[in-house]
């Protein structure tokens, strides 16, 4: 026997993955309109979210190299995207900052889906607010996690294998 909340449970399994397609569609999108490579508005993304972050924390949560991300910063500061400053608890490190120039250009390529999104919001009760903050919350850390766990306990990602090991039979 079918029961509503049943239904709902498949319907969520149904749309979530549609809906992480559907946005990695739209990054991809944003990512071609302005010119960008999609892990550089990636990186982007996780710079204007207001925490400090250093190259190093990018590199683990985008699952790339020290040396890619360092490649990949280069560029985006040749483009005016970010800017490097000394981190002031630990002159050592640095810390990536978003610059200005580009934002009016990136916020009118969201504006749609930001307005969509304030007003499901602005209906949403304050229990339904607290389900969606703490469910995304959850399901981002999982996804973190089963992304660590695959690269360090799978298969090794094409680019990190030696040549010989990508040239055997």
């Amino acid at each position: 026997m079918s029961t509503e909340r049943g239904d709902l449970e498949v319907a969520a399994f149904a749309e979530i993955p549609q809906f992480v397609s559907a946005t990695t569609l739209f990054q991809h999108a944003v990512a071609d309109q302005l010119g960008l490579p999609v892990n550089d508005l990636h990186c982007l993304n996780l710079v204007s979210s207001g925490r400090a972050v250093t190259p190093t924390q990018l590199a683990e949560r985008m699952g790339m190299t020290t040396g890619a991300v360092t490649k990949m910063l280069d560029r985006m500061q040749e483009q005016r995207l970010i800017r490097r400053e000394p981190d002031p608890r630990d002159r050592r490190r640095v810390i990536i900052s978003q610059l200005p120039d580009r934002l009016a250009e990136l916020a009118e390529l969201y504006r749609p889906m930001a307005a969509f999104l304030q007003e499901r919001l602005a209906a949403s009760t304050t229990d339904q607010l607290r389900f969606i903050v703490e469910f995304a919350a959850a399901a981002g850390n999982v996804a973190l996690d089963q992304a660590a766990l695959l690269r360090r306990n799978g298969k090794p990602h094409a680019t990190r294998r030696s040549a010989r090991e990508k040239h055997r039979p």
